[in-house]
């Protein structure tokens, strides 16, 4: 596609995402809420970054003018967003965020009325309208305050939560600080001031050795979460992490059983799967996004799924990736077991993942990089070979049984991309 990537429309503010394409996208909104007949009533929230404020505006500035009435959640979670738009019947929710990225990323995805991402048909759909042009009535709407509405799924989790965790919340100086302080006001927290400028910087779970090495010093189990809240890594207080695959691995064990399916990605660990097939547990892959991991999860109709980077959906709990769902779900395993997260991670064995990232701009497949990946692919070594689809690099997997096998092939890997 060409603004939509795996995540919704995302790019560097007024760089790679530009003033001109958030008004084509919002005109393009608006012809979709036309051919839809939706309601014209939309959700909006973001996570916080110093640039949502500027992205809101002007959204606001076309939505507004051309009859679609703006319903400001201000600063929430992805999943928060969600859980509302399903639980308010809204046709159509915003989300203003760059998720894991910096802060000079930002980005806008959607939700259907069901809590959903949007579909690659709807993104489709919209980017088709982004490359018309046409006319828009004007017919100006209201703009509503209703951040009220966040207290309800703060009241969700808290009914969800049967354990109080003894447990440290890492919030990524992004949208779960406000919301982890009110679920759990006497627990530790850590990055959980947001200045707009701060989200991810050296926080959450794709910067994770300040809370793997409190965890160890105060004997505690740690989580954390990413700039929108959809994502989560666990640590143990031996100091492990626990990536998606080994949150899968422990959830499995208790919202599956025997001859059932847990949808993962390309991305899975095959220690996963074999971990998995080892309980009689099938490991289906989905392409990467927790929206096509939920389309494969309806698909076979699984109760589990989710990604290695923490974006995990427990059908009868959440329609999208949740990280303090996630996190309440563990903690409620360990409350009802009386086991440790190690101890609940027993019986997992996960193979070797060398991963690395390469600039590269408009990346596409040559013969001579599939020749390679021909040459160096077996039954013990997986590589996926990737352009992201939020930023404008090329990502490399090499799995293997052997660290320094996977190792070596990444390098050749990396080198034929650059040369080529």
């Amino acid at each position: 596609m060409e603004y939509f990537g795996t995540d919704g429309v995302r790019g560097i503010v007024d760089e790679t995402l530009t003033a001109r394409t958030i008004k084509k996208l919002m005109k393009a909104l608006i012809k979709y809420y036309e051919t839809h007949k939706f309601n014209k009533v939309l959700l909006i929230g973001g996570d916080g970054r110093i640039s949502g404020s500027y992205i809101f505006s002007l959204a606001a500035s076309v939505l507004l003018k051309h009859g679609i009435e703006l319903h400001n959640l201000g600063v929430c979670s992805s999943p928060a967003l969600a859980y509302i738009t399903k639980k308010y019947n809204y046709p159509l929710a915003m989300m203003i965020t760059a998720s894991h990225n910096p802060s000079v990323y930002n980005g806008i995805k959607f939700f259907n009325s069901l809590g959903e991402k949007i579909t690659d048909e709807d993104e489709l759909e919209l980017e088709r309208y982004m490359n018309k042009r046409y006319t828009l009535p004007i017919k100006y709407a209201k703009l509503l305050d209703k951040h009220k509405l966040l207290l309800d799924y703060i009241k969700h989790l808290k009914q969800l939560s049967k354990f109080n965790p003894d447990c440290i919340f890492d919030c990524s100086f992004g949208a779960t600080s406000e919301i982890v302080k009110q679920c759990y006001p006497k627990a530790k927290k850590i990055n959980c001031t947001p200045n707009g400028y701060n989200i991810n910087e050296n926080a959450g779970c794709t910067h994770i050795e300040m809370l793997r090495r409190m965890c160890i010093i105060e004997q505690k189990v740690g989580f954390a979460f990413d700039g929108d809240g959809d994502r989560v890594f666990a640590v143990t207080k031996s100091g492990e992490v626990l990536d998606g695959d080994k949150i899968l691995y422990v959830l499995s064990k208790f919202y599956l059983s025997s001859g059932q399916m847990l949808v993962g990605t390309i991305y899975s660990n095959m220690g996963l799967e074999k971990s998995l097939n080892d309980n009689g547990i099938n490991l289906v892959r989905a392409d990467v996004g927790d929206k096509n991991v939920l389309a494969q999860m309806k698909r076979h109709n699984s109760n589990l799924g989710g990604e290695f980077s923490g974006h995990i959906i427990i059908k009868q709990l959440t329609n999208t990736g949740d990280g303090l769902i996630t996190a309440i779900a563990l903690s409620n395993i360990m409350g009802t077991t009386k086991k440790s997260l190690d101890e609940l991670l027993d019986g997992y064995s996960g193979f070797y993942q060398a991963k690395d990232d390469v600039k590269f701009e408009h990346f596409k497949m040559n013969k001579k990089l599939m020749s390679a990946i021909k040459e160096l692919e077996n039954e013990s070594t997986r590589i996926i070979v990737r352009p992201s689809g939020t930023e404008p690099v090329v990502r490399i997997m090499v799995e293997d049984e052997n660290k320094e096998n996977a190792q070596k092939i990444l390098k050749i890997l990396k080198n034929c991309i650059k040369n080529s």
